[in-house]
């Protein structure tokens, strides 16, 4: 079992072996389950209290004994669906509060395997309601590393035609883009010139991979700061060579 996807919905390793140990046993004592999990009882203790207030295992009292059951996984899915469902309701005013903040210069980080999948998310939620849907994408090497994250990069080109979003790209002589069903116009730029790092540029964003262990991501959320990387970008499309 991929236990990846319970980290998802925020149970720590410790959660995640208690909830499915439950799963497989029924209800267990304390003890019981440290035994079975072979974690230290203070930990299990913590560990199980923290899953009662989540709302994934219930505390039951059978006798004298204080006993614990995991919650049916359907019941788990319809409290996420519920939860979901409550941030429709708020997701309209926490937009607004978003477009107060877009004027005040924001710079976002984030490091680990996980950037690409972040940065092309935040490109297409960004601009799939846009007027202007387009990016500016300054000397990449897209064989390189983006050709090891395939379901992120085709998920992200049937969004883009989904959404009408059209790129234009600047990669190094000898690349190939690896976007080919039309939304994305490639020119070719010499190798002294190339950048490893990808600059993106959209709307008011900017964002810039630096690749290495563990890569990292950065936003900078700012009209001024975008305007001025399309400056630098249109000197280079001029440059670039057509494919």
């Amino acid at each position: 079992m991929d236990k990846k996807v319970l980290k998802e919905i925020g149970l720590t390793d410790y959660e995640s072996e208690i909830y499915l140990t439950l799963l497989q046993y029924g209800s267990l004592s304390a003890y019981d389950l440290a035994q079975k999990t072979g974690m230290y009882r203070q930990a299990t203790y913590d560990a199980l209290n923290r899953l009662v207030e989540k709302g994934y295992v219930n505390s039951i009292k059978e006798g004298k004994s204080q006993k614990y059951k995991s919650v049916r996984p359907e019941m788990i899915s319809e409290y996420l669906d519920e939860k979901a469902e409550s941030f429709k309701h708020i997701l309209p005013e926490l937009s607004g509060l978003d477009k107060k903040s877009n004027d005040v210069l924001m710079v976002e980080t984030y490091k680990g395997k996980n950037v690409s999948r972040v940065a092309l998310r935040d490109i297409i939620n960004r601009l799939k309601h846009s007027k202007n849907r387009l990016v500016l994408c300054t000397a990449i090497d897209e064989s390189v590393p983006l050709s090891n994250y395939n379901t992120i990069c085709e998920q992200y080109e049937r969004d883009m035609l989904k959404y009408r979003i059209r790129e234009r790209v600047i990669i190094k002589e000898g690349t190939r883009g690896i976007f080919q069903k039309g939304s994305s116009n490639y020119r070719k730029i010499e190798e002294k010139y190339f950048n490893p790092n990808p600059v993106q540029i959209y709307g008011d964003n900017v964002q810039i991979i630096v690749w290495g262990n563990p890569d990292h991501l950065i936003i900078i959320r700012s009209k001024e700061v975008a305007d001025s990387y399309r400056k630098q970008f249109e000197l280079l499309w001029k440059m670039a060579k057509k494919r």
